[in-house]
């Protein structure tokens, strides 16, 4: 059994070894043809690796050609509004100078009005010697101006003299008045001490003033104001400033210690 398997065995090797020899050449032809392919496969990727940067290159050069497109196309509408616009300021333009056209065209009909002898020239020169005449009187008018300031200073200082001296009289005025004044004691409280007086501030009394009580012309004593009001003086008897044996009373005469001067 052993003998007959080693047989079939050599003879499928030595199939084996038959078909391989008829068929080598085949292997060896398609091995060679793989291998161009394989070349060729590799030319043909290589070929699309570049063709697909060469797109991608494409595709950049279109986008910054489409944003250089949409910047142009803004230029040319700012390009057309400035067109525009100043189509709009020729029109305007054109406009204006029909207008001064036509004042141009009446001051030459005005011109040709004008009296015989009578140019631009001679108008300029009227115009000139009103301007120097304008000059003079407006200097003038600031030298009469000037003695005008001058004056109103020394009626200034008139005024202001006359107001002192108009003070003056009354302060004066007020000063005799205030000298010549002259109360009446309306009220005698002898347990106090104190004198009801019918004049006060409207009389010219104030706290500080130094009053005398007299009857007919004997002194009798003195007062120190306690309150003044606008027509009624309140003031205490001096006890040591009375004469001996006499006493004040109603209807006595109040006049200043001190006249003012």
């Amino acid at each position: 059994m052993t003998k007959v398997l080693f047989l079939l065995s050599a003879v499928v090797m030595v199939v084996a070894g038959f078909f391989i020899f008829q068929n080598r050449e085949a292997f060896v032809a398609a091995r060679v043809d793989r291998q161009k392919n394989d070349g060729v496969i590799a030319a043909e990727m290589t070929k699309l690796s570049n063709l697909g940067d060469e797109v991608v290159q494409a595709k950049s050069q279109v986008a910054t050609m489409t944003a250089e497109l949409n910047t142009e196309q803004s230029r040319l509408e700012q390009i057309n509004i400035k067109l525009r616009n100043a189509e709009t300021q020729a029109a305007n333009a054109a406009k204006e100078l029909e207008v001064e056209q036509a004042k141009i065209a009446k001051y030459k009909k005005e011109m040709d009005g004008l009296p015989q002898g009578v140019t631009i020239e001679t108008i300029n020169e009227d115009i000139n010697q009103r301007k120097a005449t304008i000059a003079e009187n407006e200097t003038k008018m600031a030298e009469v101006q000037k003695v005008a300031d001058q004056k109103e200073a020394e009626v200034k200082r008139v005024q202001n003299d006359l107001n002192s001296l108009v003070s003056r009289i009354e302060e004066r005025r007020k000063s005799f008045d205030r000298n010549s004044m002259m109360a009446t004691i309306v009220a005698v409280n002898n347990d106090w001490g104190f004198v009801v007086i019918s004049s006060g501030e409207d009389q010219g009394i104030t706290e500080d003033t130094k009053l005398i009580v007299t009857r007919g012309t004997q002194s009798l004593g003195k007062l120190n104001i306690v309150s003044v009001d606008g027509n009624r003086t309140i003031a205490n008897i001096i006890p040591e400033s009375l004469q001996a044996g006499l006493s004040i009373a109603p209807g006595d005469k109040v006049i200043l210690e001190t006249l003012a001067q």
